[in-house]
């Protein structure tokens, strides 16, 4: 392991800090969701994510001398810096107390787990491919978004809209969108390759230190949610806790509905495997 912030706090204070966990996943399969049920337990802080150009944390490093410089000892810094993790519940305590949602707010003594979310492409994207093999302690929960068809369409969705996602019970009309035909093949191949290489990250992984979670499971129905949420808890080492989808699809209409110019795009690819998968998507 590269010399850093993990190896710069004294054994002994580690072995005192709780345990740690990390949500795999890629853009647009519900990771937002799942980390706020999570932090639903009062158990449970998933900071969210770290790696990203985009997210305050990662601007603050690249541009101050006073966090890690490599991407391996950032990423240690951020979950076993007993310092950073007094500040973020702090700063996340006074928030949710100031929103009037002070029974939010947790207790440093109560946190039993604490962790992070991020893609599996950024840690490609930074050669850290290999970095939660290297740390046994870490648990690790996969989300997994198979439906590549549904994952491209929410990806275009969120460049034409800006929209992450939606929250309580948001209708009215359905979104649209027009998508290039002479793209939508490289687009669904663009899909199945990140499948493939979160597939692969995760199977690493020995079965003890995992927990897989599949997105058309996750969010089919209140019942099936709470069993898988429990279970999640479980892996944990946590105490379950009955939790609430607070954010809602952005888009729940068939992929006929949504690609305006669908059968462009069914044209574009007739006679490949992607075909097939647009067909099914159509469905719904």
């Amino acid at each position: 392991m590269e010399q850093g912030a993990l190896n710069a706090i004294p054994q002994r204070s580690r072995s005192l800090i709780m345990e740690h966990h990390v949500i795999l996943t890629l853009g647009r399969s519900g990771s937002n969701t799942l980390r706020d049920m999570l932090n639903q337990s009062p158990e449970v802080l998933n900071f969210g994510e770290v790696l990203g150009e985009w997210n305050t944390i990662r601007k603050l490093q690249r541009k101050t001398f006073l966090l890690p410089r490599s991407d391996e000892a950032f990423l240690d810094w951020v979950l076993y810096s007993p310092t950073f993790l007094r500040s973020v519940n702090a700063l996340r305590s006074l928030s949710k107390t100031m929103a009037g949602q002070r029974a939010s707010a947790k207790r440093r003594r109560d946190l039993k787990t604490f962790g992070i979310k991020d893609f599996s492409l950024n840690f490609r994207r930074y050669g850290l491919t290999r970095y939660l093999d290297a740390r046994p302690d870490i648990k690790v929960i996969g989300l997994v978004r198979e439906n590549v068809v549904d994952r491209m369409i929410s990806n275009a969705m969120l460049g034409a809209t800006g929209v992450v996602a939606a929250r309580g019970g948001s209708g009215g009309k359905t979104r649209t969108l027009h998508i290039d035909p002479d793209r939508i093949a490289a687009l669904l191949c663009d899909i199945e390759a990140e499948n493939a290489d979160l597939d692969a990250m995760l199977a690493r992984l020995p079965d003890h230190r995992k927990f897989v979670i599949r997105y058309d499971e996750l969010f089919a129905e209140p019942e099936s949610r709470q069993r898988i949420m429990e279970s999640v808890f479980g892996f944990l080492g946590v105490a379950p806790v009955t939790t609430r989808e607070r954010m809602t699809k952005i888009i729940r209409a068939p992929a006929n509905q949504v690609i305006e110019n669908f059968e462009d795009c069914l044209q574009a690819v007739r006679g490949t495997a992607h075909e097939t998968l647009l067909r099914n998507a159509a469905e719904g």
